[in-house]
């Protein structure tokens, strides 16, 4: 692949759609929220291991399909199925941006 095939890492989300994000992050992913660790490409993030989080980082995930079709989506879950993890990886700038636009919201908003 050249360098003018590699995706643009930028998200492509309406000002609307921006304005909605945090609710809709606090109300499906921030309750389930573990924690995450940082992959050489992206980040590994970990939710319970629980079947509405199964349903809620494959919800995230179809829908980051729309805004941010750079990067690669794969949830993982296996026995004893105490944890779920959505990894998000992609070209250079894609660790940053999921950090800063995704990692500090969930932190900022998942009870403590």
């Amino acid at each position: 692949m050249s360098e003018n095939d590699t995706p643009r890492v930028a998200c492509t989300l309406t000002p609307e759609q921006l304005e909605n994000r945090p609710k809709e992050i606090r109300e499906t992913l921030a309750a389930r929220y573990t924690g995450v660790h940082e992959v050489d490409d992206g980040v590994a993030i970990r939710f319970e291991g629980t079947d509405d989080a199964l349903v809620a980082a494959s919800q995230f995930a179809a829908n980051e399909l729309q805004c941010c079709s750079f990067a690669e989506y794969r949830i993982e879950t296996s026995p004893p199925y105490e944890e779920t993890r959505l990894t998000i990886t992609g070209p250079d700038g894609t660790k940053t941006m999921m950090q800063e636009g995704l990692v500090e919201r969930l932190e900022a908003e998942s009870p403590d």
